[in-house]
């Protein structure tokens, strides 16, 4: 039987996602408002509270776990192998925020009393205090890389910086979310609802597809504008990015 305390979240017939995203704000909203760390107590964070509760979301779907996976690891080691292997400042950024999103969701909502943390098949532990320190160094990392690639301070980049400035306040409220958001994983496993997140993920796919071409057009209109021969190879790595997305894109980048 249901717990009465918890409202139902998500309408599957109608596949509604702000229904689903709905019961996770509500749910960390009201376990602000009964702790000490009430929305907008170190100023301005109910964006904060939207993206955490997106990657509730996100967390809760086999799609991100698998996409998520291989960036993963215990070690900061690891992760930085993995950024000198890439030159791709998206990628770059995605490897930092997928490791401090994973960090932070097992702290506030997984972590058992003895600091265990589990990484694929692995099991680590470790004193909170080195997840929480590698957590905010993450972050602060993808808030760097988030300024990289869009030139301009962004909505994304302020909550990441806000979330490393103050990760003990939102761990400690992730844990206060905890028996809303285990009922909520219990209760969609369903091919209706994984249906829904296919369509999802096709809907971020084309958001992705677009930041790219966004970035394309730019760095090959200021390769028009002068020439600057340290832009071939940038240009060249995201038409490589956008045919991966999109097949029958056909680029060549000729000379002027």
């Amino acid at each position: 039987m249901m717990d009465k305390d918890i409202k139902t979240y998500f309408n599957l017939d109608k596949q509604e996602k702000e229904s689903a995203i709905s019961f996770l704000l509500e749910s960390l909203i009201r376990s602000r408002n009964s702790s000490v760390t009430p929305s907008n107590k170190n100023g301005f964070d109910e964006d904060v509270n939207v993206y955490l509760a997106h990657l509730m979301l996100a967390f809760a779907t086999q799609t991100y776990q698998t996409m998520v996976a291989k960036y993963l690891s215990i070690y900061d080691s690891d992760i930085r192998m993995l950024i000198e292997n890439s030159n791709d400042r998206h990628v770059r950024y995605f490897i930092y925020k997928a490791n401090a999103d994973y960090l932070l969701i097992q702290l506030g909502v997984f972590q058992n009393v003895k600091g265990t943390i589990r990484f694929g098949q692995l099991k680590i532990e470790q004193p909170e205090e080195y997840f929480t320190q590698n957590a905010i160094n993450y972050y602060q990392e993808a808030a760097i890389y988030n300024q990289k690639i869009y030139r301009k301070k962004t909505a994304v980049k302020d909550v990441l910086i806000k979330i490393a400035d103050h990760f003990d306040d939102y761990r400690d409220l992730l844990k206060q979310t905890r028996r809303d958001y285990f009922h909520f994983m219990n209760q969609f496993q369903d091919d209706d609802f994984k249906h829904f997140v296919g369509s999802l993920e096709k809907f971020e796919q084309d958001i992705e597809y677009k930041e790219l071409m966004n970035e394309f057009l730019d760095l090959y209109a200021k390769w028009l504008e002068d020439s600057n021969p340290d832009l071939v190879a940038r240009i060249h790595v995201l038409i490589e990015a956008i045919k991966q997305k999109d097949p029958a894109f056909n680029f060549l980048l000729g000379e002027k």
